[in-house]
């Protein structure tokens, strides 16, 4: 069904070696700087927006 290149192919790009999650705890302090410098250059009438979605997400998650 498959050639034997493709299933190689796909085996290396698919099955390869695992790298950390994007959310890894290592991450995590240079991520929440990006977020909160982004926050920094909105306009007022974009950060309430932001922070109504964000407690809006926070009460659901309870």
């Amino acid at each position: 069904m498959y050639n034997q290149s493709y299933l190689s192919s796909h085996k290396r790009l698919s099955h390869g070696k695992h790298q950390a999650p994007a959310h890894s705890p290592h991450k995590e302090p240079a991520s929440a700087e990006e977020i909160l410098s982004m926050y920094e250059g909105l306009p007022e009438e974009r950060k309430k927006e932001v922070l109504k979605r964000l407690s809006v997400a926070e009460q659901t998650k309870q």
